[in-house]
C-alpha cells in the first residue's frame, strides 16, 4: 500500500488522493449538476459557473465546464466573476476563469512569475486582498527545486505582486495542500513534523508579517490525520478533512472556537470522499474534491445544525 509519508521530505499525499478515492469502499454517487445554460461549456452565465445551487444533498460541481484531474476545490473571488483552482498533482498548473460579457470563459492555464513554473492549490483572502499558493519551484537565490512551499501575493491595480515565499518558519515543514486564511489574514494549513500523522497549524498576520506556526489544539488535532483545513473568516469554526488512515474514507469535519479552545469535531455524514473544503464566499455553499476527477458541493446548513 502507498505510504503517504514517503519521501525525504515526508510530503504526504502527493498520489495518495488517488488510492484514497480508490481504495475506500464504494463511494456515494453525486446528484449530476443541472446547468442554467444549456450551451457549451464555454457559454455558462450566473452564479457559480451557471449551475443551480444544492441543499443538503451533494451534487456534483462544475461537470462539463471543470474537466480533467484535479487537486484542490475552486476558489472564488469576493464578487463571485473569479474562479481558480489546481490541475492534478503532476500538472502543477493552476486554472483561471472569469465572468466577461456576462459569461465565464474558457479556463487558461495562469502563471504568476517568470521565474515560477510549479502552481498548486490556490486560495484567496476573504477581502480578495491576498492570494496563496503552493509551489516546488526554487526559492528565491537558489537554482534547486523545492519541496512544496507556500507563496503569497497582494492585489496591485487589475493584477498581483511579484509572488513571495512566506517565512522559513513555516515553510520548512512538510506541507501540502488547500491552506485558508481568515479576515485577518491567520493562516491555517496542514502539515508534518517527525513521525506523526499531518495535522493543522495556525501562523498568526501580525505587524504586517507571519510568525511561526503553532499546533492548533487538541481536539481538532488527533491521532488520526486532520489535512486541508478551512477556516471562517472570523475564525468562529473551522472545516478539514480527516481519515484514519490511508485506506479510509475522508469525512468532512466542523469545529467550533469557544472560550476554552475549540469543540469536539463533528462529522459530515453525508459528505465523505471529501478533500479540501471550500466555503463560497456568501458562506452558502462548500465545494470539495470528491475524487480526483470531480468536484461536489452542498448548502453550508450544517455549520448552524451543529453550532453548539
Amino acid at each position: 500500500m502507498f505510504d503517504v509519508f514517503g519521501g525525504m521530505m515526508r510530503i504526504f499525499f502527493v498520489v495518495g488522493i488517488a488510492l484514497i478515492f480508490l481504495c475506500a469502499c464504494s463511494a456515494p454517487t453525486l446528484t449530476p449538476a443541472i446547468l442554467i445554460s444549456t450551451s457549451s461549456p464555454n457559454e455558462l452565465s450566473g452564479e457559480y459557473i451557471g449551475q443551480i445551487p444544492p441543499e443538503k444533498d451533494p451534487m456534483r460541481f462544475g461537470g462539463g465546464f471543470l474537466s480533467g484531474s484535479f487537486h484542490s476545490a475552486p476558489v472564488f473571488s469576493p464578487e463571485g466573476d473569479e474562479v481558480w483552482w489546481a490541475g492534478e498533482y503532476g500538472s502543477a498548473t493552476i486554472y483561471y476563469s472569469h465572468v466577461a460579457d456576462g459569461e465565464w470563459t474558457k479556463p487558461v492555464s495562469v502563471k504568476f512569475s517568470e521565474n515560477i513554473d510549479s502552481y498548486r492549490d490556490p486560495f484567496i483572502s476573504p477581502d480578495g486582498e491576498k492570494f496563496y499558493f503552493i509551489s516546488a519551484s526554487p526559492l528565491p537565490g537558489s537554482t534547486t527545486a523545492s519541496k512544496e512551499n507556500i507563496w503569497m501575493m497582494d492585489r496591485v491595480d487589475d493584477g498581483w505582486s511579484e509572488p513571495q515565499p512566506l517565512p522559513e518558519s513555516i515553510n520548512c515543514l512538510a506541507l501540502h495542500w488547500t491552506l485558508s486564511v481568515a479576515d485577518n489574514y491567520n493562516l491555517y494549513f496542514s502539515a508534518t513534523e517527525g513521525d506523526v500523522n499531518p495535522d493543522i497549524y495556525l501562523s498568526r498576520f501580525e505587524n504586517g508579517a507571519y510568525t511561526d506556526p503553532i499546533l492548533l489544539e487538541d481536539p481538532v488535532n488527533s491521532d488520526q490525520m486532520e489535512i486541508t483545513p478551512n477556516i471562517a473568516p472570523d475564525e468562529s469554526y473551522i472545516l478539514f478533512t480527516r481519515l484514519v488512515d490511508n485506506n479510509a474514507t475522508p469525512f468532512l469535519h466542523i469545529s467550533y472556537a469557544s472560550d476554552s479552545g475549540w469543540t469536539e469535531p463533528e462529522k459530515v455524514e453525508n459528505v465523505p470522499y471529501c478533500i479540501s473544503p471550500i466555503v463560497t464566499p456568501d458562506r452558502k455553499y462548500v465545494i470539495y474534491l470528491s475524487s480526483p476527477s470531480s468536484f461536489g458541493w452542498r448548502d453550508t446548513s450544517f455549520i448552524d445544525e451543529f453550532r453548539p
